[in-house]
């Protein structure tokens, strides 16, 4: 078998057989010189080249409103688009999915916000969503911004109170773009209880701010160049079926400002496309783990290092550069075998409570996979790791502000926890979990499984066990008590998934040495996941430590292992270098390229590190 026919075989698994379908396009698209890093450029000239990739990716694939009810194309376009302008990404999933989609379900009728849907399909206003204020970040329950209703006028007024109610993180910084928000508001109307609510509100003209919005720049982000700026309301009006309300507010018959169902139960709804942003969030971010280590494996199969005496070897070749580089991979690969189950479980419809449940699940999995393989990445790839040109750092500030937005991961965490708390145990008898070695030698991938699975609901029953102890005091200083063994076990959840995906893809190799790379593969995530609480294990006299010996010789086997497929399971990722044009990876072409590195200037490629032979370093490591 080719390493071609490999590659084709694995890019099946990795886009879960919608590579053509959905990817094909966007590749060829998205390469050439208005993609390429911005090494050099001004902060504004980067912001204003995010805003216009974002509008030319819109007008070649069809209206957002449209795109966003289709979530494999939608994390298709925001994928391809982030691994070559993050920021772009970034604002592209807010305008589709927070404000785009935001109208289009909780308008109380759909004319209401017609001419707004219309102006962002033409991408002539940007959309966002404003909710995180400076004072509250993520407490949506402390949100103080106003929405008082004149009865006289029927128009809603919204005002910021003081300056820690100003909204902050929005992208309303850059002058001469129009934009229209989503704003989240305390809604005060007489004779109810305040609670939040949505509205649609015009921000910002080609002109600037709108009357009754001040817009006060932000400093620059963590390598992204995005225009966030605090956003404060003075007297702004909005009329009233700009109130987002949901369809039964446009009911006549109803009239929501009387109503006696529940006041605040409408604000839910507005959450609700939060659901969808941690998917299509946590996607990106991981399609730009999946470009970090096509960077940094293809860097270090030709990067020269010392390999003893004269020689020098691939940085590849030396095993503690080969370990973390493996270790991330097998991780990425499980992640993304995750994100594409869920992708079909929310294509295919999910009701509540599971609609969180998976949501949570992935973001928290997906995101905190991406921030530990962008970090490795970066490290293995030394000094050039920092540099703009060659995008790792930018993917490094998209993984940050991945693991706050939409949800912190800290709060999901407990927030999974909760719902997993909640529901039945489901340990199952010792006698029928299968074992974790095979009679004549090796190890189960089911049996690694079961471990993992058993982690989580031991966990999920000690955090049970400390929440329902008398004497601890309030209701939060219980929780407060327990909230560090349920947060380990909604981590623990999260591998679990994580590795079952995996193990139900293997299957799904559509060649014999496609399946045995994808088992390679499992099998090194598998023993890393029990490697990284190996002491929980031994404490709970799950392992002994015989097998505790052998899962790290397991996973060093699997190093030289997963090393023998070379690049091609980078490759299976389908990110060639006409669309990363990072100069580290071009042979001969990149910055560390020095004469002296090797006899005539010329680099190690991969040709000579199969050669060189993973088994037999000339330096042990």
């Amino acid at each position: 078998m080719s390493d071609r026919d490999l590659v084709e075989s694995l890019r099946s698994f990795v886009f879960g057989d919608r590579y053509e379908r959905d990817h094909a396009d966007l590749p060829k698209q998205l390469s050439g010189t208005d993609h390429a890093p911005r090494q050099g450029a001004s902060w504004s000239d980067s912001a204003r080249s995010s805003y216009r990739n974002m509008r030319n990716l819109a007008a070649t694939t069809g209206k957002p409103s449209e795109v966003v009810r289709d979530v494999h194309r939608l994390c298709a376009l925001n994928e391809w688009l982030g691994i070559v302008d993050p920021a772009a990404a970034g604002m592209m999933g807010v305008h589709y999915n927070l404000c785009s989609a935001s109208l289009t379900a909780l308008a109380q009728r759909p004319e209401y916000v017609a001419d707004l849907l219309a102006d962002l399909d033409a991408m002539r206003t940007v959309g966002l969503f404003m909710a995180t204020e400076g004072s509250s970040g993520n407490n949506l329950a402390a949100i103080r911004t106003e929405a008082r209703y004149d009865q006289a006028r029927d128009e809603f007024v919204i005002t910021s109170p003081d300056p820690g109610a100003h909204k902050i993180m929005s992208t309303t910084g850059l002058p001469g773009i129009a934009r229209t928000g989503v704003v989240v508001a305390q809604l005060h109307v007489p004779g109810r209880a305040p609670s939040l609510h949505a509205f649609a509100v015009p921000l910002t003209s080609e002109d600037g701010p709108l009357p009754g919005v001040t817009v006060s720049p932000l400093s620059r982000g963590m390598t992204l160049d995005m225009d966030f700026a605090r956003t404060s309301f003075d007297n702004v009006r909005v009329p009233r079926h700009r109130w987002l309300a949901g369809p039964a507010a446009g009911d006549r018959d109803h009239d929501p400002l009387t109503a006696t169902d529940d006041f605040g139960t409408r604000f839910w709804q507005t959450l609700d496309c939060l659901k969808l942003g941690r998917v299509l969030l946590s996607s990106t971010a991981l399609a730009q783990a999946r470009a970090a280590l096509t960077v940094a494996v293809r860097y270090s199969v030709r990067r020269p290092t010392h390999g003893g005496g004269t020689t020098f070897v691939p940085a590849m070749v030396h095993r503690n550069h080969r370990a973390s580089l493996m270790a991330t991979l097998s991780a990425v690969y499980a992640a993304t075998a995750l994100m594409n189950a869920v992708k079909n479980r929310w294509a295919d419809g999910l009701a509540e409570p599971e609609r969180t449940l998976v949501a949570n699940t992935v973001k928290l999995h997906a995101s905190s996979t991406a921030l530990d393989t962008v970090s490795t990445c970066r490290e293995r790839c030394g000094a050039h790791g920092l540099l703009l040109q060659n995008r790792i750092s930018e993917y490094m500030g998209f993984a940050h502000g991945t693991v706050t937005a939409e949800g912190d991961n800290q709060v999901i965490a407990l927030a999974l926890a909760r719902r997993l708390m909640a529901g039945q145990p489901a340990t199952a008898p010792e006698e029928s979990r299968p074992p974790l070695l095979r009679d004549g030698g090796g190890f189960r991938l089911d049996g690694i499984g079961a471990l993992l699975g058993l982690r989580t609901e031991l966990l999920l029953a000690q955090a049970r066990a400390m929440a329902g102890q008398e004497g601890r005091g309030s209701r939060f200083e219980t929780w407060n008590a327990c909230s560090g063994v349920a947060r380990d076990a909604a981590f623990a959840h999260c591998e679990a998934e994580g590795y079952r995906s995996m193990l139900d893809g293997v299957s799904r190799g559509e060649t014999p040495e496609a399946r045995a790379a994808l088992e390679s593969l499992t099998l090194h995530h598998g023993l890393g996941l029990l490697a990284r609480h190996g002491d929980w294990h031994l404490a709970e006299q799950l392992i002994t430590p015989s097998q505790w010996r052998l899962v790290h010789a397991g996973i060093e086997e699997g190093d030289l292992d997963l090393a023998r497929y070379g690049t091609a399971l980078v490759d299976a990722f389908g990110i060639d270098d006409d669309l990363l044009q990072v100069p580290i990876v071009h042979p001969g072409g990149h910055p560390g390229a020095h004469p002296e590195c090797t006899p005539g200037g010329e680099q190690p490629g991969p040709e000579q590190y199969a050669r060189s032979g993973a088994a037999e370093e000339p330096v042990p490591c």
